[in-house]
């Protein structure tokens, strides 16, 4: 049985998730890829299916946007669990904006794509450019929103 707190936060989730993977999405479209949507969800694509999601039609360019906006509600809703019983968290948005950017960056190329068909290579400028990605583009509306969701009570 959800609480009053859990069930309006559902919206704020989804919004959040909505917001947070599209703003990544242009961001790996225009920054990292230069304007090549296809190639960049085709890659998300590739985590599970390998080389064929980049000889498949437009479904694999479809399955990568889904995975790409799961991945976005997945943090999302990781962050809502842990403002709910971290007061720390509650502090500083901009600090905790800038560690769960940091945080996410490391999920990913640390613990997710190692289990996955993805080659990932790491090089600093690398891994600058796209923790900076994460903190603006994931981080901020996944914090922001729901600094904003807690205080809108």
């Amino acid at each position: 049985m959800q609480t009053e707190t859990s069930k309006s936060l559902v919206p704020t989730i989804v919004i959040t998730t909505l917001i947070a993977g599209t703003l990544d999405g242009l961001a790996a479209v225009f920054i990292l890829a230069h304007g090549q949507a296809a190639m960049v969800f085709r890659y998300i694509a590739s985590a599970v299916y390998g080389k064929e999601a980049f000889a498949g039609g437009t479904s694999m360019i479809w399955i990568g946007v889904a995975f790409h906006y799961l991945i976005a509600a997945a943090f999302a809703v990781f962050f809502s669990m842990i403002y709910s019983v971290v007061p720390a968290v509650r502090k500083s948005m901009l600090l905790v904006t800038v560690l769960y950017g940091t945080f996410i960056w490391a999920v990913m190329n640390l613990l997710v794509l190692p289990l996955t068909q993805v080659a990932n290579t790491i090089t600093l400028t690398g891994a600058i450019k796209n923790i900076l990605i994460l903190i603006i583009c994931v981080a901020l509306p996944i914090v922001y929103m729901r600094y904003r969701h807690e205080h809108a009570k």
